[in-house]
């Protein structure tokens, strides 16, 4: 038996330990941010696992903090709920049922034993499970599995509550080690598995903050992280970040410039609190901060333009609707169009980043845009939101990128429309699907097409990498540029426009009849032009169109049919 287990404290979990535990822990995860970043193993610019966990835990927080009441089942409810809402990513939504299933085992519970708590961590394996279609062992689902083992052998051997999550942690951290076997892509880059390290720093968070009092919690520095830090796993330099109720203000707004770009919006903004989330796209931005100044906050937005949707919560008063109210912990902006379309009994909502691409979705059709991408992935709210505020009573979303989709699955929980989610892992697919689609036919004829017409497009995408790795065998080194088909770097260069017409000379092969070319926000028409007339020289027969896109991250972007 553990140390901890011999103290003879920790026999039951109340609702303020659990309190205490989401607030440490979303503390410790966000000094640790980075460090998870970095074992993606893909080297490009990607909304990534530690910044998906993260948000998706701020969210957990705020409705937390907010809790004064008495009951954890009370209070477990509303942390999962918070969390589902402002889930992020597939490592997001993984991690916000867990703490859904949790909440399912501590239902109606003022309080909790180690027998108690090991079944709710069961449920919350089993709901972690049932939210991905197609399960991958060697993930943080593994990890989460084997956490819960060692809780229940723990609880079944008298530990108490700390001898419980210790033993969760080891049998956690062996999972951990194993992940990089498990994987063939882990094993090639020597690391393991981000989700699956996000996890154990999570749990190792609600030890630390559970054998310590509340306002320790919120005012410790800790001068070491907890045993199997990041830090420990990898090398690199850790984010830091606080949940400091000094700014008990969530404030929000939409700003839509007049003539001042934002470049520098979140340097003058850092000054005024934390928890600062922006998200632009070309002459609008959508702010989310933690303050105790809102009116300097807001009087600072409108020096770059006119302000709307404003919103202003005392994070300190939100406990008696903090189980209804969803959470605006959002980095997204939903962007109609200028004329919303009442035609068809089904409403389009795609996910895009780009002025070009925002335009050329709203001009084929699509009724709501939510703004988001590689570096910032909409939260379930985000798309819930937008499915709202449709006229009508079903829903199609394209995600167009392969982390959204089960973010947008969510959605048909928390919502009585119809929802149906096309698996579109490129804005090509999405482009493709809505382009199929006929709003003077029946929805079931519609997906049907839209589905044939997503696997009919093949998409490339011109990035550069954004750090050393070796991928599929091959060497890639920071800041060459890269060229992609689906999932695979096909193509690496030290000169971009080589970079470019490599990749179009490998997708653009026997059988292509026409390639569209969708050029980035630091991309000129001319150099796309240049491009174009390259590709033609040597694939005379090939269409080609080119179009503005205006997307960050990608210099280029290619469809081909």
């Amino acid at each position: 038996m553990s140390t901890a287990a011999k103290t003879g404290y920790g026999e039951t979990l109340h609702a303020s330990d659990f309190k205490k535990m989401i607030l440490g822990a979303t503390y410790f995860f966000e000094r640790e941010v980075e460090n998870i970043n970095a074992l993606n193993v893909f080297p490009v610019p990607d909304g990534d696992t530690g910044t998906n966990m993260s948000l998706t835990l701020k969210a957990a927080a705020e409705g937390s903090a907010a809790y004064d009441g008495h009951s954890i089942g009370e209070l477990s409810e509303i942390v999962a709920s918070k969390a589902l809402m402002g889930a992020r990513g597939n490592s997001g939504v993984i991690l916000s049922q867990i703490l859904r299933g949790i909440a399912r085992g501590l239902r109606k519970k003022d309080y909790i034993s180690p027998g108690e708590l090991s079944k709710a961590f069961q449920y919350g394996v089993v709901y972690a499970y049932k939210a991905v279609s197609k399960p991958v062992e060697g993930t943080i689902l593994t990890v989460a599995r084997e956490m819960a083992r060692g809780i229940y052998s723990a609880a079944r051997k008298g530990d108490n509550l700390y001898g419980s999550i210790e033993e969760a942690i080891k049998n956690g951290r062996t999972a951990l080690d194993k992940t990089t076997d498990m994987l063939p892509e882990l094993k090639e880059a020597g690391v393991v598995d981000a989700g699956g390290l996000g996890l154990l720093v999570f749990l190792e968070g609600c030890l630390f903050a559970l054998k310590r009092s509340l306002t320790d919690v919120l005012s410790h520095k800790p001068t070491a992280l907890p045993e199997t830090s990041a830090s420990e796993v990898i090398h690199a330099a850790g984010a830091a970040g606080t949940l400091n109720l000094d700014h008990p203000y969530c404030t929000e707004m939409i700003v839509k410039a007049k003539s001042r770009t934002f470049d520098d919006l979140e340097a003058n903004l850092s000054a005024y609190g934390d928890s600062l989330l922006i998200a632009t796209d070309n002459h609008i931005a959508k702010i989310h901060i933690h303050t105790a100044a809102p009116g300097d906050v807001l009087q600072l937005a409108l020096e770059y333009g006119t302000l709307h949707d404003i919103k202003i919560d005392n994070m300190q008063d939100q406990h008696r609707q903090a189980s209804a109210a969803a959470p605006k912990t959002t980095g997204s902006v939903i962007l109609p169009g200028p004329d919303r379309r009442e035609t068809g009994d089904t409403g389009i909502i795609s996910v895009s980043f780009g002025e070009g691409f925002r335009e050329i979705f709203l001009s084929l059709g699509a009724d709501e845009i939510v703004f988001g991408g590689q570096t910032m992935n909409p939260n379930v709210n985000d798309l819930l939101s937008a499915v709202e505020n449709l006229p009508q009573d079903s829903a199609i979303i394209l995600p167009n990128n392969k982390n959204i989709i089960l973010v947008a699955e969510q959605v048909k929980e928390l919502t009585e429309k119809q929802v149906e989610v096309l698996e579109t892992k490129t804005l090509p697919e999405g482009l493709a699907a809505l382009l199929a689609h006929n709003p003077h036919q029946p929805t079931a004829d519609n997906i049907e097409k839209m589905r044939e017409s997503i696997i009919r497009v093949e998409t490339g995408l011109v990035t550069y990498a954004t750090r050393n790795a070796v991928v599929q065998g091959a060497s890639v080194k920071q800041g060459q540029y890269l060229g992609l088909a689906g999932d695979d770097i096909i193509i690496t260069a030290e000169n971009l426009d080589q970079a470019a017409l490599e990749l179009a000379r490998a997708i653009a092969g026997p059988g292509k009849d026409i390639i569209t070319i969708f050029y980035g926000q630091d991309i000129s028409r001319k150099d796309a032009s240049s491009l174009a007339a390259a590709i033609e020289k040597e694939y005379p027969g090939l269409e080609i169109e080119i179009h503005y896109g205006g997307q960050p991250i990608y210099y280029y972007i290619f469809s081909v049919e």
